[in-house]
């Protein structure tokens, strides 16, 4: 088909810029319309990217356009999601899918029963780093695993969350440092570990203490391929450091900062193996970026992922984070959260 794939982008705020920046990007795609439900906000951004803006939901959804992308307070997400579904749209969310498990199991639901596509932001997974790990991982290279951990140290300053109402909140922010900045590392971390078993967590507010949800966790967590692993997260950590994830088995370890490989070591090596560590010192900046500053992020990884998205729109090509995927990150932490809640550990079917 050489159509172009028509979007509308539902919430203007900080992150629809990297939408719409990737979308503009795209030869088979374009930014139709938007829609926020501040006009005068929705007004400017559609005069900034020369694209309509649609007073309503009903009106974006009515307008003719093959897929939304979701870019509202986390907590909304399912309420825009759905209604979006049951119209016939495709969609990429970005995270967490929403804020708790039976909210992603009904937007899940919606996008099969109605043959739509459902996509969850997790760019850092366009990178070329994290391909060559989950190859390894897939050619049984790590041998057995023994560990595997998640570590966020960022920094968020008091006004971050000051100047949004929603951010530190559990209805809207769906939790703190690791549903909202912990997310894409935890969402890694299973990616090249596997589904947990067991986890315990702890939580505390170090720095932000206005805020409801944690600025600092820590949680064990026990995987189903036997292995152990720790994730930490924390927007009270200053300046803010480079998100790393951590994977050592019998067979070899390797370690992801940001999106750098830092360490790729092997019992049994292969040729490529000292190409790749000398690949590893130059960052593709998919999605490693944010440590101190929010907004300090690259839009490639949103290309990557919204390329992909418009491919499987007008082709039938796979999804490499559906709705699925998105699923088992926010089980996770929300998991992690009820387990400091009770102070007891939580064991997964």
């Amino acid at each position: 088909m050489s159509r172009k794939v028509k979007y509308g982008i539902i919430g203007t705020g900080a992150i629809a810029k990297m939408h719409a920046d990737a979308l503009a990007s795209l030869e088979k795609a374009e930014l139709f319309m938007v829609f926020d439900t501040v006009l005068e906000r929705a007004q400017a951004f559609a005069q900034e990217r020369g694209c309509l803006y649609a007073s309503s939901l009903e009106e974006l959804l009515a307008s003719g356009i093959d897929a939304v992308t979701i870019a509202t307070p986390s907590g909304l997400h399912g309420s825009c999601a759905i209604p979006a579904a049951l119209a016939g749209k495709h969609i990429l969310c970005e995270k967490p899918l929403e804020v708790s498990v039976s909210k992603v199991n009904d937007m899940i639901r919606t996008c099969e029963t109605h043959n739509v596509r459902l996509s969850a932001v997790f760019q850092a997974r366009f990178s070329e780093s994290v391909r060559l790990i989950k190859t390894a991982v897939d050619q049984g290279r790590f041998g057995q695993h023994v560990l595997g951990s998640a570590s966020v140290r960022w920094y968020r300053s008091p006004e971050y969350y000051a100047n949004a109402g929603w951010r530190g909140t559990w209805e809207l922010d769906g939790g703190g440092a690791l549903m909202n900045q912990g997310i894409h590392t935890v969402d890694l971390l299973l990616h090249f570990n596997g589904d947990p078993r067991e986890v315990t967590g702890r939580f505390t507010r170090v720095k932000h203490k206005g805020i409801e949800v944690e600025d600092t966790v820590v949680a064990m967590v026990q995987f189903k391929n036997g292995s152990l692993g720790t994730i930490e997260a924390s927007t009270a950590c200053a300046p803010g450091f480079p998100r790393r994830v951590e994977l050592s088995g019998t067979g070899g370890s390797v370690i992801l900062e940001g999106d750098e490989i830092k360490r790729w070591e092997f019992i049994e090596e292969l040729p490529e193996d000292e190409q790749i560590r000398q690949f590893g010192g130059k960052p593709s900046k998919v999605g490693g970026g944010g440590a101190g500053d929010p907004m300090a992020i690259s839009s490639e990884g949103h290309r990557r992922q919204l390329y992909e998205l418009t491919e499987a729109i007008l082709g039938g090509h796979h999804l490499t984070a559906p709705g699925s995927e998105g699923k088992r990150a926010v089980e996770l932490i929300c998991a992690v959260y009820e387990s400091a809640r009770t102070g007891t550990s939580i064991h997964f079917l």
